[in-house]
């Protein structure tokens, strides 16, 4: 395919912009993968897409495409961060990374009016979607807790716990106890519990601690 130098460079433009305005989303929200990091996968795209396009012209180019689809995962995988075994952030930066990466492609095959819209589309979904989903969706939702606890007392407290959660309508079940070892009585509590948006965690969390028994307590999304 017979590229010119003014048309490549329209096409990392135009890359550039792309990942610009993804980027600045990101940034402002302070993700592992900002401004320049989002400007980076578009140009690499879209500069991939180029190359299989003028460079190889006896090879197939949609293996060249194919390999920026996988090879994006490894970098996407590198911004996703597991905290206490329990809490994953991360997932949405990996995935706009991912369609970063789409909208790379698409200025690198010169599909400029596709490579806009998509990246419209993005920050629609960032910005909009965000929105709606933190005053309806989650107003309506249930979050899913781990609450650990620990207690200083011989009887068992389960019962007061659970009964608590009931009275606050929190769905919760216990999935691991420990009973006292070594001589020194302290028992270790583990429940899975979904607490509805309605509810205020800290309130709740204040509640389990006043228990008696109780001498430690967390919770853990």
């Amino acid at each position: 395919m017979d590229i010119s130098f003014n048309q490549a460079l329209l096409r990392l433009l135009v890359a550039l912009l792309c990942g610009g305005l993804i980027g600045l989303e990101r940034e402002r929200g302070d993700r592992p993968a900002g401004f320049r990091t989002n400007i980076l996968v578009t140009m690499g795209a879209a500069l991939f897409t180029l190359l299989s396009l003028i460079a190889f012209p006896e090879s197939e180019t949609a293996r060249v495409a194919a390999q920026i689809v996988v090879g994006i995962g490894f970098l996407g995988a590198g911004v996703i961060i597991l905290y206490s075994g329990t809490l994953v952030v991360g997932i949405t930066t990996a995935a706009t990374l991912w369609a970063s990466a789409a909208v790379g492609m698409a200025a690198g095959a010169g599909y400029y009016k596709l490579a806009m819209t998509a990246t419209l589309i993005i920050l629609f979904v960032l910005i909009a979607l965000a929105y709606f989903e933190e005053k309806a969706v989650i107003k309506f939702s249930t979050r899913r807790f781990y609450l650990y606890i620990e207690s200083d007392s011989e009887k068992d407290i389960s019962h007061l716990v659970l009964g608590l959660l009931k009275s606050k309508k929190v769905g919760g079940e216990i999935i691991r106890l420990e009973e006292c070892k070594g001589g020194v009585c302290m028992r270790n509590y583990l429940y899975k519990i979904k607490v509805p948006a309605r509810v205020n965690i800290y309130e709740l969390l204040d509640e389990i601690l006043a228990l008696e028994g109780v001498s430690k307590a967390r919770m853990e999304e």
